[in-house]
Protein backbone atom coordinates (compact mmCIF):
# COMPACT_ATOMS: atom_id res chain seq x y z
CA UNK A 1 0.00 0.00 0.00
CA UNK A 2 1.34 3.81 -0.67
CA UNK A 3 1.67 5.56 2.57
CA UNK A 4 -0.25 8.74 2.61
CA UNK A 5 2.05 12.15 2.22
CA UNK A 6 0.10 13.76 5.01
CA UNK A 7 -0.59 11.57 8.00
CA UNK A 8 1.30 8.39 6.49
CA UNK A 9 -1.60 6.28 7.17
CA UNK A 10 -1.04 3.25 4.76
CA UNK A 11 -5.00 2.57 4.30
CA UNK A 12 -5.13 4.11 1.06
CA UNK A 13 -6.76 3.21 -2.45
CA UNK A 14 -7.24 4.44 -6.04
CA UNK A 15 -10.02 7.27 -6.29
CA UNK A 16 -9.64 8.15 -9.72
CA UNK A 17 -7.85 5.84 -12.47
CA UNK A 18 -6.16 7.07 -15.55
CA UNK A 19 -6.59 10.74 -15.21
CA UNK A 20 -4.90 12.71 -18.38
CA UNK A 21 -3.64 16.01 -18.64
CA UNK A 22 -6.95 17.90 -18.84
CA UNK A 23 -5.83 21.58 -18.95
CA UNK A 24 -2.91 22.02 -20.89
CA UNK A 25 -2.25 18.47 -22.72
CA UNK A 26 1.18 18.56 -22.32
CA UNK A 27 1.40 14.56 -22.29
CA UNK A 28 -0.25 11.64 -23.68
CA UNK A 29 0.89 9.80 -19.94
CA UNK A 30 -2.33 8.03 -17.46
CA UNK A 31 -2.28 9.00 -13.93
CA UNK A 32 -4.02 7.17 -11.19
CA UNK A 33 -4.81 9.68 -8.15
CA UNK A 34 -4.88 8.19 -4.43
CA UNK A 35 -6.88 8.73 -1.69
CA UNK A 36 -6.37 8.37 1.94
CA UNK A 37 -9.17 6.90 4.15
CA UNK A 38 -8.38 8.35 7.46
CA UNK A 39 -6.74 12.15 6.62
CA UNK A 40 -8.67 12.19 3.14
CA UNK A 41 -5.89 13.90 1.42
CA UNK A 42 -5.46 13.10 -2.48
CA UNK A 43 -1.72 12.25 -4.02
CA UNK A 44 -0.32 11.18 -7.14
CA UNK A 45 -0.10 7.31 -6.84
CA UNK A 46 3.62 7.47 -8.92
CA UNK A 47 5.28 11.03 -7.76
CA UNK A 48 7.45 12.22 -11.13
CA UNK A 49 10.77 12.68 -10.64
CA UNK A 50 11.60 16.84 -10.51
CA UNK A 51 13.27 16.77 -14.16
CA UNK A 52 10.25 15.35 -15.19
CA UNK A 53 7.71 17.44 -13.97
CA UNK A 54 9.03 19.98 -15.69
CA UNK A 55 8.02 18.80 -18.83
CA UNK A 56 3.96 19.23 -17.57
CA UNK A 57 4.67 22.83 -17.59
CA UNK A 58 4.36 25.04 -20.38
CA UNK A 59 5.72 28.44 -20.63
CA UNK A 60 2.76 30.54 -19.91
CA UNK A 61 1.77 28.20 -17.27
CA UNK A 62 3.65 30.84 -14.85
CA UNK A 63 3.71 34.11 -17.05
CA UNK A 64 0.16 36.51 -17.79
CA UNK A 65 -0.77 35.75 -21.43
CA UNK A 66 0.75 38.06 -23.92
CA UNK A 67 -0.51 41.26 -24.97
CA UNK A 68 0.10 43.27 -21.20
CA UNK A 69 2.16 46.08 -22.73
CA UNK A 70 0.61 49.03 -23.84
CA UNK A 71 -2.56 48.14 -25.66
CA UNK A 72 -5.69 48.62 -24.58
CA UNK A 73 -6.34 45.17 -24.68
CA UNK A 74 -3.05 44.41 -21.62
CA UNK A 75 -4.17 47.63 -20.10
CA UNK A 76 -7.18 46.10 -19.09
CA UNK A 77 -6.22 42.55 -18.73
CA UNK A 78 -3.08 44.36 -16.09
CA UNK A 79 -5.75 46.00 -14.16
CA UNK A 80 -8.11 42.88 -14.12
CA UNK A 81 -5.18 40.77 -12.52
CA UNK A 82 -4.84 43.40 -10.31
CA UNK A 83 -8.80 43.89 -9.01
CA UNK A 84 -8.67 39.98 -8.49
CA UNK A 85 -5.63 40.00 -6.51
CA UNK A 86 -7.08 42.17 -3.75
CA UNK A 87 -8.37 39.24 -1.65
CA UNK A 88 -4.66 37.71 -1.87
CA UNK A 89 -3.29 41.35 -1.16
CA UNK A 90 -5.72 42.49 1.96
CA UNK A 91 -4.96 39.04 3.66
CA UNK A 92 -0.88 39.78 3.48
CA UNK A 93 -1.10 43.55 4.09
CA UNK A 94 -2.95 42.73 7.59
CA UNK A 95 -0.24 40.28 8.40
CA UNK A 96 2.46 43.21 7.64
CA UNK A 97 0.79 45.55 9.33
CA UNK A 98 0.70 43.73 12.95
CA UNK A 99 4.69 43.13 12.19
CA UNK A 100 5.22 46.57 11.69
CA UNK A 101 2.77 47.37 14.76
CA UNK A 102 5.36 44.86 16.75
CA UNK A 103 8.41 46.89 15.35
CA UNK A 104 9.40 44.00 12.99
CA UNK A 105 11.27 45.03 9.92
CA UNK A 106 9.30 44.14 7.03
CA UNK A 107 11.08 42.20 4.52
CA UNK A 108 8.92 39.23 1.88
CA UNK A 109 9.70 36.45 -0.17
CA UNK A 110 7.05 34.98 -2.62
CA UNK A 111 7.94 31.40 -3.23
CA UNK A 112 6.93 30.30 -6.75
CA UNK A 113 6.41 33.86 -7.70
CA UNK A 114 5.00 33.51 -11.06
CA UNK A 115 5.56 36.69 -13.25
CA UNK A 116 5.43 38.94 -10.06
CA UNK A 117 1.94 40.22 -10.27
CA UNK A 118 1.29 39.75 -6.82
CA UNK A 119 4.25 41.65 -5.11
CA UNK A 120 3.76 44.42 -7.66
CA UNK A 121 0.31 44.37 -6.45
CA UNK A 122 1.39 43.94 -2.83
CA UNK A 123 3.86 47.39 -3.32
CA UNK A 124 6.65 46.57 -0.65
CA UNK A 125 9.77 47.84 -1.25
CA UNK A 126 11.67 45.44 -0.15
CA UNK A 127 10.30 41.97 -1.43
CA UNK A 128 11.69 39.00 -3.67
CA UNK A 129 10.49 36.58 -5.43
CA UNK A 130 11.69 33.41 -6.43
CA UNK A 131 10.96 31.05 -9.30
CA UNK A 132 12.71 28.25 -11.31
CA UNK A 133 11.05 29.40 -14.38
CA UNK A 134 13.02 31.58 -16.86
CA UNK A 135 9.87 33.16 -18.24
CA UNK A 136 8.57 34.13 -15.40
CA UNK A 137 11.51 35.57 -13.33
CA UNK A 138 12.22 37.62 -16.83
CA UNK A 139 8.09 39.08 -16.36
CA UNK A 140 9.01 39.71 -12.75
CA UNK A 141 11.90 41.52 -13.64
CA UNK A 142 10.06 43.53 -15.87
CA UNK A 143 8.03 44.73 -13.33
CA UNK A 144 10.67 46.01 -11.77
CA UNK A 145 11.03 43.30 -8.75
CA UNK A 146 13.96 41.38 -7.36
CA UNK A 147 13.88 37.53 -8.61
CA UNK A 148 16.14 34.72 -7.94
CA UNK A 149 15.84 31.03 -10.09
CA UNK A 150 16.54 28.99 -7.08
CA UNK A 151 14.66 25.93 -4.89
CA UNK A 152 14.43 26.11 -1.26
CA UNK A 153 16.34 23.17 -1.15
CA UNK A 154 19.37 25.05 -2.36
CA UNK A 155 19.69 27.35 0.24
CA UNK A 156 20.43 30.47 -1.59
CA UNK A 157 18.71 33.12 0.81
CA UNK A 158 20.42 33.52 4.31
CA UNK A 159 18.57 31.77 7.54
CA UNK A 160 16.12 34.48 9.29
CA UNK A 161 16.61 37.30 6.52
CA UNK A 162 12.64 37.50 6.06
CA UNK A 163 9.80 38.60 8.45
CA UNK A 164 7.18 36.86 5.70
CA UNK A 165 7.14 33.92 3.32
CA UNK A 166 4.37 33.42 0.76
CA UNK A 167 3.96 31.09 -0.99
CA UNK A 168 0.24 30.83 -3.12
CA UNK A 169 -0.81 27.71 -4.80
CA UNK A 170 2.74 26.01 -4.69
CA UNK A 171 2.88 23.41 -1.68
CA UNK A 172 0.27 21.27 -4.07
CA UNK A 173 2.98 21.43 -6.30
CA UNK A 174 6.11 19.76 -4.56
CA UNK A 175 6.57 16.43 -2.42
CA UNK A 176 7.24 15.84 0.32
CA UNK A 177 6.32 19.11 1.94
CA UNK A 178 8.29 18.66 5.20
CA UNK A 179 11.52 19.61 4.59
CA UNK A 180 10.12 22.49 2.14
CA UNK A 181 7.93 24.21 5.07
CA UNK A 182 11.55 23.46 7.26
CA UNK A 183 12.89 25.54 4.44
CA UNK A 184 10.91 27.90 4.93
CA UNK A 185 10.68 27.81 8.79
CA UNK A 186 14.54 28.86 8.47
CA UNK A 187 13.85 32.07 6.37
CA UNK A 188 11.84 33.40 8.87
CA UNK A 189 13.71 36.03 11.16
CA UNK A 190 12.40 36.14 15.01
CA UNK A 191 8.92 36.36 14.60
CA UNK A 192 8.96 35.49 11.37
CA UNK A 193 5.25 34.09 9.54
CA UNK A 194 4.43 32.13 6.76
CA UNK A 195 1.06 32.66 4.44
CA UNK A 196 0.11 30.17 2.00
CA UNK A 197 -2.66 28.71 -0.09
CA UNK A 198 -3.39 25.92 -1.28
CA UNK A 199 -6.93 24.44 -3.68
CA UNK A 200 -9.21 23.03 -1.11
CA UNK A 201 -10.33 19.35 -2.19
CA UNK A 202 -13.21 19.93 0.44
CA UNK A 203 -14.68 21.94 -1.71
CA UNK A 204 -18.41 22.12 -3.54
CA UNK A 205 -16.63 21.66 -6.90
CA UNK A 206 -14.85 18.69 -6.40
CA UNK A 207 -17.59 17.37 -4.23
CA UNK A 208 -19.93 18.24 -7.86
CA UNK A 209 -17.23 17.52 -10.51
CA UNK A 210 -15.25 14.59 -8.99
CA UNK A 211 -11.89 14.03 -11.63
CA UNK A 212 -13.32 16.37 -14.08
CA UNK A 213 -12.32 19.76 -11.19
CA UNK A 214 -9.65 21.46 -12.38
CA UNK A 215 -8.28 21.85 -8.81
CA UNK A 216 -6.62 18.60 -9.18
CA UNK A 217 -4.61 19.38 -12.06
CA UNK A 218 -3.17 15.92 -12.75
CA UNK A 219 -0.03 15.80 -13.45
CA UNK A 220 0.75 19.01 -12.08
CA UNK A 221 -0.28 18.80 -8.78
CA UNK A 222 1.46 16.40 -6.78
CA UNK A 223 -0.86 16.05 -3.74
CA UNK A 224 -4.15 17.76 -3.17
CA UNK A 225 -5.47 18.93 0.25
CA UNK A 226 -8.09 20.39 1.90
CA UNK A 227 -8.44 23.00 4.61
CA UNK A 228 -8.00 20.64 6.99
CA UNK A 229 -5.24 18.37 5.71
CA UNK A 230 -3.45 21.90 5.48
CA UNK A 231 -3.93 22.42 9.07
CA UNK A 232 -3.05 18.97 10.18
CA UNK A 233 0.41 19.52 7.93
CA UNK A 234 1.31 22.65 8.97
CA UNK A 235 1.09 21.52 12.76
CA UNK A 236 2.92 18.73 12.16
CA UNK A 237 5.49 20.65 11.08
CA UNK A 238 5.54 22.81 14.26
CA UNK A 239 3.69 25.76 12.71
CA UNK A 240 0.70 27.59 14.57
CA UNK A 241 -2.40 28.57 12.27
CA UNK A 242 -3.83 32.12 13.01
CA UNK A 243 -5.88 33.05 10.52
CA UNK A 244 -7.65 31.60 7.33
CA UNK A 245 -9.85 32.31 4.38
CA UNK A 246 -11.43 30.63 1.94
CA UNK A 247 -12.41 34.02 0.03
CA UNK A 248 -10.22 34.51 -3.31
CA UNK A 249 -11.64 36.43 -6.06
CA UNK A 250 -8.83 35.11 -8.58
CA UNK A 251 -8.63 31.68 -7.94
CA UNK A 252 -12.40 29.81 -7.15
CA UNK A 253 -14.64 31.23 -10.07
CA UNK A 254 -11.46 30.45 -12.14
CA UNK A 255 -11.10 27.14 -11.06
CA UNK A 256 -14.72 26.81 -11.69
CA UNK A 257 -14.62 28.19 -14.85
CA UNK A 258 -11.24 25.41 -15.82
CA UNK A 259 -13.49 22.91 -15.09
CA UNK A 260 -16.09 23.59 -16.95
CA UNK A 261 -14.46 25.08 -20.16
CA UNK A 262 -10.80 24.03 -19.73
CA UNK A 263 -10.13 25.25 -23.53
CA UNK A 264 -10.89 28.77 -22.83
CA UNK A 265 -8.46 29.02 -20.18
CA UNK A 266 -5.95 31.72 -21.87
CA UNK A 267 -2.45 30.55 -21.07
CA UNK A 268 -4.13 26.76 -21.59
CA UNK A 269 -5.37 27.88 -24.79
CA UNK A 270 -2.21 28.93 -26.20
CA UNK A 271 -0.17 25.98 -25.11
CA UNK A 272 -2.66 24.11 -27.36
CA UNK A 273 -1.73 26.12 -29.98
CA UNK A 274 -4.29 28.75 -29.74
CA UNK A 275 -3.36 32.42 -31.02
CA UNK A 276 -2.07 34.86 -27.96
CA UNK A 277 -3.23 38.21 -29.92
CA UNK A 278 -5.35 39.32 -32.41
CA UNK A 279 -9.33 39.45 -32.66
CA UNK A 280 -9.97 35.27 -32.16
CA UNK A 281 -7.87 36.16 -29.05
CA UNK A 282 -9.56 38.64 -27.74
CA UNK A 283 -12.69 37.04 -28.31
CA UNK A 284 -11.39 33.89 -27.07
CA UNK A 285 -10.52 35.76 -23.55
CA UNK A 286 -13.67 37.49 -23.37
CA UNK A 287 -15.70 34.02 -23.51
CA UNK A 288 -13.66 32.85 -20.63
CA UNK A 289 -14.23 36.05 -18.67
CA UNK A 290 -17.78 35.59 -19.39
CA UNK A 291 -17.92 32.24 -17.90
CA UNK A 292 -15.60 33.38 -14.60
CA UNK A 293 -18.13 36.30 -13.56
CA UNK A 294 -20.81 33.33 -13.99
CA UNK A 295 -18.92 31.11 -11.94
CA UNK A 296 -18.26 33.90 -9.21
CA UNK A 297 -21.79 33.71 -7.21
CA UNK A 298 -21.58 29.81 -7.27
CA UNK A 299 -17.57 30.32 -5.76
CA UNK A 300 -18.68 33.02 -3.12
CA UNK A 301 -21.44 30.88 -1.89
CA UNK A 302 -19.07 28.02 -1.16
CA UNK A 303 -16.21 30.09 0.26
CA UNK A 304 -19.52 31.99 2.64
CA UNK A 305 -20.60 27.80 3.51
CA UNK A 306 -16.71 27.16 4.46
CA UNK A 307 -16.36 24.89 1.18
CA UNK A 308 -14.31 27.50 -0.77
CA UNK A 309 -12.40 26.50 -4.25
CA UNK A 310 -9.27 27.88 -2.11
CA UNK A 311 -8.21 27.92 1.39
CA UNK A 312 -5.28 30.59 2.30
CA UNK A 313 -3.90 30.68 6.24
CA UNK A 314 -1.35 32.75 8.12
CA UNK A 315 0.74 30.72 10.74
CA UNK A 316 3.65 31.34 12.97
CA UNK A 317 6.57 28.84 14.18
CA UNK A 318 5.69 27.31 17.13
Amino acid sequence: MLACPVCRSVRTRVRWAGLGDRLFHTTDERFDVQRCDDCTAHFLAVMPELQQQARYYPDDYWVAPKGRGRSAHGGLLERYRRFVLRDHVHFVRRVLRSQRERGRTVRVLDVGCGDGSFLAALGEPDCIGMDLSLPALRACRARGIRALRSTLAEGALGAGAFSLVTAFHFLEHVHPAGPVLAAMRALLAPGGELVLQVPNLRCWQAKVLGRRWAGLDVPRHLVDYSDRTLLRLLEDSGFAVVARTQHSLRDNPTTLANSLVPGLYPPARIARGGGAAGLPALLANLGYLAVTVACTPFAALESLCGHGASVMVHARPR
